[in-house]
């Protein structure tokens, strides 16, 4: 089957919330990457955050893979905030930052003043053609709201074509959707219940995420309690288009968002590398059952609250909750220990096993600020020189690995979940 150029060049934008993630993205194939700085976006109370000093690097690593950069500047700005807003978005044009996501118009206005590129964040909740010509005034990409079916993001993406709409630039203005990862509750995002339990806006980036847990209802005259049949009534499960990718390209959307920046590097590589994956297979006309099935194992090894397979997309109730409070994923991660050094010629890592034993087959995963998110199966442990099964805690111990590993990179078991069990992301 034959695609067009929209579909072949549809470009998957990954999350970064660190040096690991960013590396992780950007070996898994991410054709972007957004990240954070500071305070002043959706991710604020989280360490998930680049510091301004950072820019240049985190755009060089991504020029070095042919990568885009972009910096979330999304979050409701105060007026005290306006000279940090200016400063960042002069650090981020200084540093070749391709573009910011904003809905806030202090950050808009600026940053198309001073020819940096804006994207309309979906906390824009931008749901029509109107809103879509006025925003191409400023901005190069608009990201739809979350709620719309995927025949109205078809409607909007003809139109465009129809009617020639372009951002200041000139080019064609292009849409981005979510496609996989953590959903809110509430509409595009714009929740208020963190606000009024703990007054922390989520539109601050502060959110206590209090719609995850578990709740009940009370009767106030009797007092008498109802457990909602155990269910986390407000934690839908995590979106997963992986499905329908082919039917979101063929609608005309030009970008692949995934959701993440609070996550893990392993969790970035394989959401990422999976996009990255089907993607691709469409393009080439191999997408099919087959490949949807194996991309959805994968996305079930790392973290999930299980998986909301349609979305508003396909017209799909909301009625899809999360069956508990944490991760769900099939693989749950146990701290071995940490590189020590790797050589080259050998292909081979030395391991210091502080916090547990080592054993023949067992998974491995290795997380670094350079190295990302490598998985592995141990085919043999050596020590002294000696080939051995295993390796106890507290020694030190020599493994093949795929490819270069760093000192101090951060070693884990992976372990399939046993029922009842949890794991330790949020």
């Amino acid at each position: 089957m034959d695609h067009s150029p929209e579909i072949t060049n549809c470009e998957v934008l990954a999350p970064a919330g660190s040096f690991e993630s960013l590396a992780a993205a950007l070996r898994s194939g991410a054709d972007a990457v957004y990240f954070g700085v500071g305070e002043l976006n959706m991710r604020s109370r989280s360490t998930a955050n680049f510091r301004m000093a950072d820019l240049p690097k985190v755009v060089r690593l991504c020029r070095r893979c042919g990568a885009r950069a972009y910096l979330t500047l999304n979050i409701v700005v105060y007026d005290a905030e306006l000279p940090l807003i200016r400063q960042l978005c002069d650090a981020a044009l200084a540093a070749g930052v391709d573009a910011v996501i904003a809905a806030d118009w202090s950050v808009i206005e600026y940053a198309a003043a001073i020819g940096l590129g804006v994207h309309v964040s979906v906390q824009a909740n931008v749901s029509n053609l109107a809103a879509l010509r006025f925003y191409a005034r400023y901005a190069e990409l608009v990201v739809l709201a979350r709620e719309l079916p995927l025949a109205r993001i078809a409607e909007i993406a003809a139109a465009i074509r129809r009617e020639n709409i372009t951002g200041p630039g000139g080019r064609r203005l292009r849409l981005e959707v979510f496609a996989h990862g953590a959903l809110c509750v509430a509409v595009s995002g714009r929740c208020y219940m963190s606000l009024a339990a703990y007054q922390a806006s989520a539109n601050r980036g502060g959110c206590f995420q209090n719609c995850r847990r578990r709740y009940r209802v009370t009767d106030l005259d009797s007092g008498s309690e109802l457990e909602l049949a155990g269910e986390y009534v407000m934690s839908p499960k995590d979106l997963c288009t992986i499905r329908f990718v082919d039917r979101l390209l063929e609608a005309g959307v030009d970008v692949l968002k995934l959701e993440g920046r609070g996550r893990s590097a392993d969790y970035v590589a394989t959401v990422t590398g999976c996009y990255r994956q089907a993607v691709d297979l469409v393009a080439a006309g191999r997408f099919g059952p087959e490949a949807v099935t194996a991309l959805e194992n994968r996305l079930e090894t790392v973290f999930n609250r299980g998986f909301w397979h349609g979305g508003y997309y396909l017209g799909e109730p909301l009625a899809q909750w999360s069956p508990g409070g944490g991760n769900q994923a099939a693989y749950l991660k146990t701290q071995v220990g940490a590189v020590i050094r790797y050589f080259n010629r050998l292909g081979v890592a030395e391991l210091e096993l502080s916090a547990a034993a080592l054993h023949c087959g067992d998974r491995l995963l290795v997380t670094g600020p350079t190295t990302g998110a490598m998985e592995f199966v141990v085919s043999e442990i050596r020590q002294d020189d000696i080939r051995r099964d295993d390796a106890p805690k507290g020694t030190v111990c020599s493994v093949p690995v795929p490819s270069k590993v760093r000192p101090h990179d951060r070693v884990y078991r992976l372990s399939r979940r046993r029922f009842g069990e949890e794991g330790g992301e949020s």
